[in-house]
């Protein structure tokens, strides 16, 4: 832990160098490149510095907002642009990054030329590897939502902004921009250590980032034979990681009780030394803000009895939908297998069902919002019915009526403690589909707030996304004529086991395995920054990936409508509705345009080089 505080400190003092110049700030230190490149141990400062400042663009807001673009997730002020169509040509989704660029140049370029004079051979070659790699991520970044990039692969001089030396064209193609990227890894590869710290890059790193880039760049692909052999590619550098294994407590992966888990492959790092809670998107930004005296001015409860009344004051922008809940099976009573909550025996032996109807019960002006409604017979209730017995991720991802979180009882009932109109009405800071975030959450003591110190760390990626970037591969070839769906099943029946602690699946066809690759993924990784473009991928396969759709064709799961479960306070009566707050449910997606966003209008006027503008933009 030392170590990785004096490199960041390291860093904060090597930022600004250049390839010529010297950092001049207060108090007046000054760094000239020889003190940067002339030893490993500074140059890994300035790499780390790179790392941070790459990687993170993969996580923290991030993997929340690009989660509430899809039905997995909803903002408490309701739906943004992207998810309405309303975004323009002119806006700049990924476009640029060239400052971080320069630097994955300059690393690759000092440490060669430093060899013999500071650095090692062998330390130079790993250097050039480390910036070949941050290199290609951050290309990738830029390449999964414009396609396209300005390619630069050398440090640029004062020379070269003479006679309009920078009107820099993008590359040509989605092929071309993922050539660049996947040559880059592949160069990286060898040089780069088997083992490393954590938080730092390794050979696993790379391949676990080649099984994903060669899934996206196969989906873009038009020429049949590429296709194949990006999707062959993104098998061989899944079987490539080695030494990790899928963790027995998936929960514990993302929170402090297993932060150096033997399953992450690559995490950020955050020391509670210079982090504060209100720094981290997934945890300040998932807690809801509620105290006694709201409850009590509203009629709600139970009152809660940590931290003086007030244990939860987030600020709270996104909870999970239903429609992503609803993914988790539940264990047959009957049966013993795992089936989806709402076809198991429990739900049909002690549940009546209306569909299409609001209860009498319902708020008069929601009642438009509501696709069913059940009442429970016997002794038994909602919360029993639809929470016992689901899949384990489940309850490391959620927190749902009648759990236990930061050690209160639970109610997202009507007139429940944590319910989503517990403040007297719809709005900031409270979830709108009365579920909340558990997955990522520290146990900051004592209690998430603003200010208070926490340690925490980002997932990048992980063992089990690579088996399921392996599993769709396989399941992609099979569709082409190479190979059998049956390994794909059997990985994902992998996290399902061991993650999901329910029984293996069995499965028919190759549209059954498409169905439960599809439902293992969504299960496996939301909040990883993963759902949106893994949607996308799927529509531009089309077929089996895309629900019959055929590719390039409308993806549903961005036109469907968030929903939300209330429960009355009894427990013996639900509905499912859609969540409207904010119109949450005006979701558009227009084919013609939305696999790509635009490259930003505003840069084309000024470099027509950078056209010619994406499609439908």
């Amino acid at each position: 832990m030392k170590l990785r505080n004096i490199m960041t400190f390291s860093l904060a003092l090597l930022t600004g160098i250049t390839s010529c110049n010297v950092l001049d700030t207060e108090p007046f230190t000054t760094y000239d490149e020889a003190t940067v490149w002339g030893s490993k141990s500074t140059a890994d400062a300035f790499v780390l510095g790179t790392v941070n400042a790459i990687m993170d663009g993969y996580v923290n807001g991030n993997q929340t907002t690009w989660e509430e673009r899809t039905n997995n997730a909803v903002h408490s002020n309701g739906g943004n642009g992207i998810v309405k169509e309303q975004t323009t040509r002119y806006e700049d989704v990924g476009f640029g990054d060239f400052g971080n660029i320069r630097r994955c140049n300059l690393i690759i370029e000092k440490a060669t030329e430093y060899v013999g004079a500071g650095l090692s051979e062998a330390e130079s070659k790993e250097l050039v590897a480390k910036g070949r790699l941050l290199r290609a991520l951050l290309y990738y970044k830029q390449a999964r939502t414009i396609g396209r990039f300005v390619w630069v692969d050398r440090v640029l001089a004062p020379a070269d902004t003479t006679n309009n030396g920078l009107m820099y064209p993008t590359t040509k193609s989605t092929t071309e921009s993922y050539t660049y990227i996947l040559d880059d890894i592949k160069a990286a590869i060898p040089d780069l250590p088997v083992e490393a710290k954590s938080g730092d890059l390794s050979r696993n790193v790379a391949y676990a980032f080649q099984s994903e880039i060669a899934l996206q760049a196969a989906a873009y692909e038009t020429d049949p034979a590429q296709k194949k052999t990006w999707l062959k590619e993104a098998v061989a550098a899944a079987d490539g990681v080695e030494g990790s294994s899928l963790a027995s407590n998936y929960g514990n992966i993302f929170n402090e009780q297993d932060r150096y888990s033997s399953e992450i492959i690559f995490a950020i790092y955050k020391d509670k030394a210079t982090t504060n809670t209100d720094h981290i998107a997934p945890l300040q930004n998932v807690m809801p803000n509620v105290n006694n005296d709201v409850l009590a001015k509203n009629g709600c409860g139970p009152e809660f009895k940590t931290n003086g009344g007030q244990p939860f004051i987030g600020w709270l922008w996104w909870a999970p939908t239903q429609n992503l809940v609803d993914m988790y099976d539940v264990l047959d009573e009957e049966t013993g297998k795992g089936v989806a909550w709402y076809e198991s025996s429990q739900f049909k032996n002690n549940v009546s069902v209306t569909e299409g109807q609001a209860p009498d019960w319902a708020v008069e002006s929601e009642k438009a919002e509501v696709l069913y409604y059940g009442n429970v017979k016997g002794d038994r209730t909602v919360s029993d019915i639809m929470y016992t017995n689901r899949d384990a991720r489940f309850y490391d991802s959620f927190v749902y009526d009648n759990s236990t979180w930061w050690s209160e009882e639970i109610r997202t009932t009507v007139n429940g403690n944590l319910w989503r109109k517990v403040n007297g009405g719809l709005g900031p800071h409270m979830g709108l589909t009365n579920y909340y975030w558990r997955k990522g959450v520290y146990n900051v003591q004592p209690r998430v707030y603003a200010g208070t110190p926490t340690d925490y760390h980002f997932v990048v990626t992980r063992y089990g996304r690579v088996l399921l970037n392996k599993a769709e591969a396989i399941l992609w070839l099979a569709g082409m004529g190479e190979g059998n769906y049956s390994e794909a099943v059997d990985i994902c029946n992998q996290t399902r086991t061991v993650h999901g602690k329910l029984p293996a699946k069995q499965v028919n066809s190759l549209e059954e395995a498409w169905d439960f690759y599809k439902q293992e993924r969504r299960c496996e990784l939301p909040m990883e920054n993963d759902y949106y473009w893994t949607l996308l991928r799927w529509g531009k396969h089309g077929g089996y990936a895309n629900n019959g759709v055929a590719p390039g064709g409308k993806i549903v799961e961005f036109t469907e409508a968030p929903t939300y479960v209330e429960i009355t306070n009894d427990r013996k009566s639900f509905y499912i509705g859609e969540v409207t707050h904010g119109d949450s449910n005006i979701r558009e997606f227009r084919a013609d345009r939305r696999y790509l966003f635009p490259i930003p209008q505003g840069q084309i006027d000024r470099n027509a080089n950078l056209g010619p503008q994406n499609p439908g933009w």
